[in-house]
C-alpha cells in the first residue's frame, strides 16, 4: 500500500522515538481490557481533568476576543473610508492562531495578538507596485499608530490586552502572470488550496510573496476533524458561540477530546513557561507555526495509517514523543514545509544559526517530555494536580521557576538514523 507523506514521516518518527512516555503510560493500563470504557475513564480521568483545566485556564476570555473582534471590523472600515474603496473591494478576516482556535494566553500577561489579513481585489488597484499598495495601506492607518513590520502594519491598541496586525494582500489568482513570473516558483501554492491562496507584500525582497492563511487553518480544522479516540472520555458540552466583509473570531473554547487543537495550545503554554523561566534565549524560542505545522502533520500521517486512542491522554503522550521526529532533513537543512505553499521551510532559520534554533527546539521537546513523565508519574489526585498545574503555569508560585521536570536545557542525544526514503 502507497503511504502518504505524513504517514510515511510518522512511520519514520516511531522509528526514532524514545518510549518514556508509552512506558509510562502502559503502567496505567494494567487490568484495563479494550473494551472498558468506564476503566479508561476511571485510569486516566485524574490527568484529563487537570489538562482540561489547564486548557480553559489558558483559554483568552471571550470578551476580550470580542472586543478584539470589533478593533480589527473597526480599523477595516477605517481603511475603506480613508482609501475610498467599495465595500465590496476589501475582505477582512482573521489567521494565525485565532483562527486555528489556538489561541492563548501569554503566563506573563503581556498582549495577545489578532493577526488579520486585508484581502483586496487587485482588478481596483495598481499590482504592479506592491511597496506602494502596502504604503498606501500603512498610510491610511497611521491615525490608528500603525507601524510597518516585515508584511504587516502593527496597530498597538493602547490600554487593551492585545494589539492587531494587519496584512495587506491580493488574491494570488488575478495578479497579472508577467508579475507572477516575477514571484519565487518554488512558493506556489498547493493544488488543493489555490481558491484561497493570496499574495502579501514582502518588505525586505519588495516583492509579492506567496500565503496562504486560510487554506492552512482549513488544513488544520480538517484535520481535528479526523477521530482518533475511540472513547471520548469527558461528557462536556462544546461551547461554539457564534461594513467592509470582515469574518468572525472564532471562538476559543476548545474541549479536550478536540485533541489536535489541545495539543497545540498546551505545547504552546510549555513553550512559554520554558522560556519564562530562563531556559530559553527569547530569539530562539520555537516559533508557533513550526509546533502548529509539526503536530498536524503528525496527526493526520496517524489518521492516514488508522492509528486509535482509547484516551486523548495516550494521544498526547504519543504526539509530545512523535513530534521533534517530524522534522524533515532535506539536503542536509532542516526542513518543516509548509503545506499550503510547498517549497516554503518554515525551519529556514535553523539553517542559518549554527544550529541554535534547533538545539533549542530538540531542547524543549526533551523537557516537555519529562514533564509529561512527571505527571504521568503522579500517583494520586492532588500530586497530578500539583504537577500538572506546576509544569503548565497554573499554579500560584508556577510562572517563575520550580514548575518544568527540568530546570535547565537537556541536551538531546542523536538518535539512531531511521530507515528512510529521504525523509528523516
Amino acid at each position: 500500500m502507497t503511504m502518504t507523506k505524513n504517514a510515511s514521516l510518522v512511520v519514520n518518527a516511531e522509528r526514532s522515538r524514545r518510549t518514556i512516555l508509552t512506558e509510562a503510560l502502559s503502567s496505567l493500563q494494567k487490568g484495563i481490557t479494550m473494551d472498558e470504557a468506564y476503566g479508561y475513564r476511571r485510569a486516566y480521568g485524574p490527568w484529563a481533568r487537570e489538562l482540561h483545566y489547564v486548557n480553559q485556564h489558558i483559554t483568552v476570555k471571550q470578551d476580550e476576543i470580542d472586543a478584539a473582534a470589533k478593533a480589527y471590523t473597526d480599523a477595516a472600515q477605517h481603511l475603506v473610508r480613508k482609501l475610498q474603496w467599495p465595500d465590496e473591494m476589501i475582505t477582512v478576516h482573521p489567521q494565525g492562531s485565532a483562527s486555528t482556535q489556538t489561541l492563548i494566553r501569554s503566563p506573563d500577561s503581556s498582549k495577545f495578538d489578532i493577526d488579520a489579513v486585508c484581502q483586496v481585489d487587485i482588478s481596483r488597484v495598481d499590482a504592479m507596485d506592491p511597496v506602494g499598495f502596502f504604503t498606501k495601506v500603512g498610510a491610511a492607518l497611521e491615525e490608528l499608530s500603525a507601524e510597518a513590520k516585515k508584511r504587516c502594519w502593527n496597530i498597538p491598541m493602547t490600554g487593551e490586552p492585545y494589539y492587531l496586525e494587519f496584512t495587506p494582500s491580493v488574491p494570488l489568482n488575478t495578479v497579472p502572470s508577467h508579475v507572477l513570473s516575477s514571484m519565487a516558483p518554488r512558493f506556489l501554492p498547493a493544488t488543493e488550496y489555490l481558491g484561497t491562496a493570496l499574495a502579501v507584500v514582502d518588505n525586505p525582497t519588495k516583492q509579492w510573496k506567496t500565503s496562504n492563511p486560510a487554506g492552512l487553518s482549513k488544513w488544520v480544522d480538517d484535520t481535528a476533524k479526523r477521530q482518533l479516540i475511540r472513547i471520548l472520555a469527558m461528557a462536556t458540552d462544546s461551547l461554539h458561540k457564534a461594513a467592509a466583509n470582515v469574518a468572525p473570531v472564532p471562538a476559543q473554547d476548545v474541549e479536550i477530546t478536540d485533541t489536535l487543537r489541545v495539543a497545540i495550545r498546551l505545547f504552546k503554554r510549555h513553550r512559554d513557561m520554558w522560556a519564562r523561566r530562563n531556559q530559553i534565549e527569547k530569539g530562539f524560542k520555537p516559533i508557533s507555526i513550526i509546533i502548529v505545522t509539526l503536530l498536524t502533520e503528525c496527526y493526520d500521517g496517524l489518521a492516514d495509517l488508522g492509528r486509535t486512542y482509547d484516551h486523548p491522554v495516550q494521544l498526547l503522550a504519543d504526539l509530545a514523543e512523535l513530534m521533534p521526529e517530524m522534522v524533515q532533513k532535506i539536503n542536509g537543512e532542516f526542513w518543516v514545509d509548509n503545506p499550503t505553499v510547498p517549497g516554503e521551510n518554515f525551519a529556514e532559520r535553523w539553517n542559518e544559526d549554527d544550529g541554535e534554533r534547533q538545539e533549542a527546539f530538540y531542547n524543549w521537546c526533551d523537557v516537555l517530555a519529562a514533564d509529561m513523565r512527571t505527571i504521568l508519574a503522579a500517583q494520586n489526585q492532588q500530586e497530578i494536580q500539583r504537577r500538572v498545574r506546576e509544569v503548565f503555569g497554573c499554579a500560584p508560585d508556577s510562572s517563575n521557576s520550580g514548575g518544568s521536570g527540568n530546570t535547565r536545557p537537556v541536551h538531546r542525544p542523536p538518535p539512531a538514523a531511521p530507515v528512510t526514503t529521504g525523509l528523516a
